[in-house]
Order: C-alpha cells, then sequence, then structure tokens
C-alpha cells in the first residue's frame, strides 16, 4: 500500500481516512453535521506533506467531446475534478449517468468543476473507439470521453471495480473515491464540499475546458438508436420506441407517423400527448389502443392510451428500486431499469 505523500499513488492510499470519514457520517444527523465533517476531513487530507497525485494522461490516447487531449497537471489545474472509471456494457455505468449528468446540471465548468469520464474496457470490443462514440451519442454523455484502451491509469490507480469515482482537487490531488453505483448523496456532498473549501483558499480558477460534443459533429436523424419495435395487426401500425429520442411513434405500415409522444429530451411526466415526456424508453407492447412502454431510465412502466391520448405510469416511483421481494402495488413498487414489456396469457 503506498503512503500518503507519494506521487503517482493507488487509491489503497485514502482508504484509511476515507473510511474513518465514513464512519463518522453514519452518527451525523444534520446537514450542517455532514458538511463539517467533509471540511474537516479536506483539510486533513489537504495538509498531508505530500499530495496523492493522479498520473498524467498518457499521451497518444483518443478523445471524445473534447477539441484537444486534456492534461490533468495542465489544463485540469485549479478544478476539481471527477473520474469516471467506466465501460460501455456495464449496467452499473450506465445506472451512474444520471448521477452525473445531474451534477453537471448543478455544477459547470464555470463553478470549477469538470467531469472526465476515463472509458477502461472489459472486453476488446469495447476498446474500439467507433463503440464508444456510440455509447457516448446513446447515453448523451456530454462531459469529455478518454478512451484508455489499454486501461493504464485504471491500473497505476488500482481500480478495481467498474464503476468507480476519484474525485480530484485542482493539483491533480486524489481526495475521495466512489465504488458502485447508488452513491448520489455521497458523490454531491463531497463535491460540494471540495468546491467550497478550494474556493475558500482561492485556488478554484476560472479556465474554461473546450468541449466540442461528438454528436453535434452528426447529421440529424428521424431515429437514435430505436430500442424496440412491435407490430399492432389490428390497425397495421408498428409502435417503435425511439429510444435516443426519449419518445414513442406510432407509425402506420406505409411509414406515416400517426403518433409522436414525448421527446426530444428526456423526461418524466404523465398527462396528454403533448406534454407528456419519457427517458429512453425501450420495451412496447399494444392491444386494443393501449401500449405499455418500459420506460428504462424512469424505472417506470407507462401506459399510453390512444383513444384518450394520455399517458399515465402503471408501475415504479419513478428513481431506481432495490426491492428484491416485490408486493406493493402499482406506483408504490420500486423498480430498476425495465427492458421490455409483453402481454401474459391473460393479457395486461
Amino acid at each position: 500500500m503506498a503512503a500518503p505523500g507519494a506521487r503517482g499513488c493507488s487509491l489503497a492510499g485514502l482508504l484509511p481516512a476515507q473510511t474513518s470519514l465514513e464512519y463518522a457520517l453514519l452518527d451525523a444527523v444534520t446537514q450542517e453535521e455532514k458538511d463539517s465533517l467533509v471540511y474537516q476531513y479536506l483539510q486533513k487530507v489537504d495538509g498531508w506533506e505530500q499530495d496523492l497525485s493522479v498520473p498524467e494522461f498518457p499521451e497518444g490516447l483518443e478523445w471524445l467531446n473534447t477539441g484537444e487531449p486534456i492534461s490533468v497537471y495542465k489544463d485540469l489545474c485549479g478544478k476539481v475534478v471527477i473520474l469516471d472509471f467506466f465501460t460501455y456494457c456495464c449496467i452499473n455505468c450506465i445506472h451512474l449517468l444520471p448521477d452525473l449528468h445531474a451534477l453537471e446540471h448543478t455544477y459547470s465548468d464555470k463553478d470549477g468543476l469538470l467531469i472526465v469520464g476515463v472509458h477502461s474496457a472489459k472486453f476488446p470490443n469495447e476498446k474500439v473507439l467507433d463503440n464508444i462514440k456510440s455509447a457516448v451519442l446513446r447515453y448523451n454523455i456530454t462531459h469529455p470521453v478518454v478512451n484508455d484502451a489499454d486501461a493504464s491509469l485504471w491500473q497505476e490507480l488500482e481500480v478495481s471495480c467498474w464503476p468507480t469515482l476519484v474525485i480530484l482537487g485542482p493539483r491533480g490531488n486524489m481526495l475521495f473515491s466512489l465504488i458502485g453505483e447508488g452513491h448520489k448523496d455521497k458523490l454531491f456532498l463531497y463535491t460540494s464540499m471540495a468546491l467550497k473549501y478550494y474556493k475558500d483558499r482561492g485556488q478554484i480558477r476560472d479556465n474554461k475546458i473546450e468541449v466540442k460534443l461528438y454528436k453535434d459533429s452528426l447529421p440529424p436523424s428521424p431515429l437514435l438508436f430505436p430500442g424496440k419495435v412491435t407490430v399492432d395487426h389490428v390497425s397495421n401500425r408498428l409502435v417503435i420506441a425511439d429510444t435516443g429520442h426519449h419518445r414513442i411513434l406510432v407509425v402506420w405500415k406505409n411509414g406515416e407517423i400517426q403518433y409522436s409522444i414525448g421527446g426530444p429530451n428526456p423526461g418524466r411526466k404523465d398527462g396528454i400527448f403533448s406534454e407528456s415526456t419519457f427517458n429512453s424508453p425501450q420495451g412496447v407492447a399494444i392491444r386494443n389502443n393501449i401500449i405499455y412502454v418500459a420506460d428504462t431510465e424512469n424505472h417506470l412502466i407507462r401506459k399510453i392510451d390512444l383513444e384518450a391520448e394520455m399517458v399515465s405510469t402503471v408501475a415504479g416511483i419513478g428513481i431506481q428500486g432495490t426491492d428484491k421481494e416485490g408486493g406493493a402495488q402499482g406506483e408504490e413498487q420500486p423498480i430498476s431499469s425495465p427492458w421490455d414489456v409483453v402481454f401474459g396469457t391473460s393479457g395486461m
């Protein structure tokens, strides 16, 4: 285990101090207590004789969503940085993305925060840049992403799990690590206090990183990563989950669109068609002018009534559930990333 102070250390150097912090947070009741504990932790870590510092990004790596390759000790100096070690086929990594999106909506580059996705492949096909480009587009990743195909940074920091978040201070100094999904409260707490701590010390710089989104280089498309399609043989219509556009299309077999429900941006709202929204819908099933939708990123099952032109929710609470037993009714039952819906022999 690397001792605090050695440059290029692994995440293990943070473990004793961060474990003590997390035990203390379990006993904290108020937000003020939590903020104070994290602030004191930052004072301790920032006061170590030498930083636990990440290595520089290797030269020659492929980057997305940025005009130029990024340097930890040049471009990111003066910022709080979150390194998201992920791979695009990992459902846990996908579950983490809404937390990162929410963080980016709360704090921007001007506030001193930048997220960098470090794509560390698990399988050979995940090293291919075109596949990563598709994932960046599919999951609407708008921060810089580096293809660390040989997992050099992963290995140097001794990362062991997808996803892993590493929060850095403005000197490239490691402050926190979060392993796995489901840490949104800690992510926001640690990030907000790191920004406050270093702003209080005048170490946050307002230097803007050039973000050049990959999706802006592509022509518009009528469909974007459509997830599922089903046929209504009674009315000769197709129902398409236009996943990337966050909408459901009801289309006549000649290609004419009868209804476009939701989109183009993700959301979660029931009501009339013109107001209703979805978030990356996948599975669809239709019977008797009723469409059921697996609204994947909303963790909901939705119902579309084509006669009433209304959308409603029939299952899920709108956040990812961890309940493995079930038994609750409809909108009281948490579910997690529903992917498809089918009619049983008795219908729905």
